[in-house]
């Protein structure tokens, strides 16, 4: 892989699986170069730097969120895949971060209210006992698997309790979440595409009976909010709707990128032993540590945005219809807001400036509980463990292929108790 950033950004192919491993001199190669730079294999224009990427998200009307990724591909989404949700289930619509007004308004006004900071306050007990736990059945242990063993089961866990499931069910779900997530990367085979799709219908099927279960024996629960909606004069939200909040806006936008921000976090402290040992003698530093992880590992590396009528962006002529990729993972790491911007800095000023969670009108619903489960998780952490240590004998730790997404596969990690 190239390291200079003087080279030229053809010189990468980010739909590469090699590329995606590390992506940053090719971010870095074209902020300087290209900021609006046309990727020659599928036509994209990627927007790398802050300033452009913020221009574009505050023009909503001209740069229209409403954009599928698996409809982007030439000839559309498969036929066989639309038959399995046709034949077997619901057609999966848009989620509240892939759309427009007015599905988009209607569903932030069923989401917002539920993950408010007060909200989220009342929610950190359940996210403390939940980290105290996980972190009590690796007791003893010295070597773990991180990912599986910590930074999935602990959004997880939080968001099954929040909706209304059982937590028997958890392997279910992370190959049910995995299923809704996977074919977003663009990186999938398509049978492994069939395979999702037979997945999200299971899915769908098992939620569609606990709404009915719920509509006749409501609890405190999202479950249950989401069946009360249905009967909302303003929201009247169909079975179809229902399913997509749960499944999607909820279920797997509930859990896969704080999964994909506690791994990375995890193993950029492990790389930094000062920022380790700063937060660890200052656990106020936590809550920039939280931000610093998201901004350095953004764990949703891009958002598509389609041009809605001819325009010029960071001079280059736009046509409408024209799809950008505006790359948070490019765009946090630009020298020009953030001095330093390759490495953690627990005193950054305006620390939370980032695009990780957007920004306006598709700014994250659940950022308060994504940085609160940051924060609660590595709290945990410090407490249990006074080091943290690659495991000798394994591959060093690898990126699942994605051109959305910034998940690590496995983190084999010894720990030393405190």
């Amino acid at each position: 892989m190239k390291q200079m950033s003087s080279d030229s950004p053809d010189a990468w192919n980010l739909m590469d699986p090699k590329v995606q491993q590390c992506p940053y001199d090719f971010y870095r190669a074209t902020r300087e170069q290209a900021p609006v730079y046309r990727m020659p294999q599928n036509g994209f224009y990627l927007v790398t730097s802050f300033d452009l990427c913020r221009e574009v998200i505050r023009q909503p009307e001209l740069f229209a969120s409403g954009v599928s990724p698996m409809a982007l591909r030439e000839g559309a989404v498969p036929q066989d895949i639309i038959d399995i949700y046709v034949n077997q289930g619901w057609i999966p619509l848009a989620s509240c971060s892939t759309s427009d007004p007015p599905q988009h308004t209607r569903v932030r006004a069923f989401l917002e209210p539920l993950f408010t900071a007060r909200r989220v306050r009342e929610i950190t007990p359940l996210i403390d006992r939940t980290v105290s736990n996980l972190l009590d059945g690796l007791a003893g242990r010295s070597d773990i698997e991180f990912v599986h063993e910590f930074s999935h089961p602990l959004p997880m866990i939080v968001i099954a309790e929040l909706i209304g499931v059982p937590h028997t069910d958890l392997t279910r779900f992370k190959a049910w979440s995995d299923a809704i997530v996977e074919p977003f990367s663009m990186m999938v085979s398509h049978e492994r595409e069939l395979e999702c799709a037979r997945l999200v219908v299971e899915m769908q099927q098992y939620f569609a009976a606990l709404l009915e279960e719920r509509r006749r024996a409501p609890r405190d629960d999202l479950l249950t909010q989401l069946v009360k909606a249905a009967d909302d004069p303003e929201l009247r939200f169909n079975l179809q709707e229902q399913l997509t909040i749960i499944t999607i806006d909820l279920l797997a936008s509930g859990n896969e990128t704080t999964t994909a921000a506690i791994s990375s976090g995890l193993l950029l402290l492990m790389r930094d032993p000062q920022a380790l040992a700063a937060v660890r003698s200052d656990r106020e530093l936590l809550h920039n540590l939280a931000e610093e992880i998201l901004r350095l590992e953004s764990p949703a590396q891009g958002m598509f945005r389609r041009v809605m009528r001819d325009t010029v962006l960071g001079g280059v002529a736009l046509r409408k219809d024209e799809i950008l990729s505006l790359r948070f993972g490019a765009a946090n790491r630009d020298e020009s807001q953030f001095p330093e911007a390759e490495r953690i800095n627990l005193r950054r000023h305006q620390p939370g400036k980032h695009l990780a969670l957007g920004i306006g009108r598709h700014h994250c619903i659940g950022a308060q509980l994504a940085r609160q489960e940051l924060i609660s998780a590595f709290g945990g952490l410090l407490d249990q463990y006074k080091s943290f240590t690659a495991t000798p004998g394994h591959a060093p730790p690898s990126y699942t292929p994605s051109f959305f997404g910034r998940n690590i596969r496995e983190l084999y990690v010894t720990v030393q108790p405190a």
